[in-house]
């Protein structure tokens, strides 16, 4: 994308009970498709974000992004999902996207809401807890309540294969929400993130494809105002015809 041609995403602060969370917004007129919420690994909420969210608005998505600690994520994650309902949003028409801490992030919403997509990219917790020592059957078996794509880089040694399939499993068991993890080959935990070689660029590519396909297939779009009209017509229509 040339430069000139991104959005800006605008600044606001959220309340928290403790404090104040700052997010970057995307807006869109017309009729947007959906809105996605993107937790921003640590550190990287201005750097990520703003390519993140234009790339999201290429495809109709309105963006609230922010960095969200995995720990400290639940009253984050709810303010989240407020300022979505806020701008007119419900759970079925809101994704959520993460990366590296914040793909935890978005893994532990999923499991514990049911909305309509979330997409993990290298989820990873904290250094002071890291994912393989916080991840585990009991945790996730049976508590998934929202779609789920987690893509993780075959190198990330904090996700070993061992650990991945583990994770794979522990969420097939006792739900019959869909789950699907994908790992790229010869990249590390940072394959989100715009690769100059072969391999870096192909997961980097293919990873967006795949986020983007699974948000498209799961949220609800939004009607447009002709499809509200014909709606209303076909109401109209059914409920004059028991007359």
């Amino acid at each position: 994308m040339v430069n000139d041609a991104l959005i800006r995403p605008t600044r606001s602060l959220l309340g928290l009970d403790d404090g104040e969370l700052p997010v970057l917004e995307i807006t869109l007129g017309g009729t947007p498709r959906g809105i996605v919420l993107v937790a921003c690994d640590g550190g990287s909420a201005t750097a990520d974000a703003s390519e993140i969210m234009n790339r999201l608005a290429e495809h109709g998505y309105e963006s609230i992004a922010a960095t969200v600690a995995p720990d400290e994520s639940q009253p984050a994650v709810r303010e989240l999902f407020a300022r979505a309902a806020d701008r007119g949003w419900t759970p079925e028409q809101t994704g959520m996207v993460g990366c590296g801490s914040g793909g935890r992030v978005a893994l532990d919403a999923a499991s514990t809401q049911p909305f309509g997509a979330a997409v993990s990219l290298s989820a990873t917790g904290t250094p002071d807890h890291p994912v393989q020592n916080s991840i585990s059957a009991s945790e996730f078996e049976g508590r998934i309540a929202t779609p789920w794509l987690g893509l993780f880089g075959s190198d990330d040694p904090d996700l070993p294969a061992g650990r991945v399939r583990e994770l794979e499993a522990a969420l097939d068991r006792g739900t019959d929400v869909h789950t699907m993890t994908m790992r790229y080959p010869g990249v590390g935990r940072e394959f989100y993130r715009h690769g100059e070689d072969g391999l870096g660029y192909g997961a980097w590519y293919d990873g967006w494809q795949r986020t983007v396909e699974w948000l498209n297939a799961r949220i609800a779009p939004r009607l447009t105002p002709l499809a509200q009209q014909w709606r209303q017509r076909e109401f109209d229509r059914r409920e004059g015809g028991r007359d």
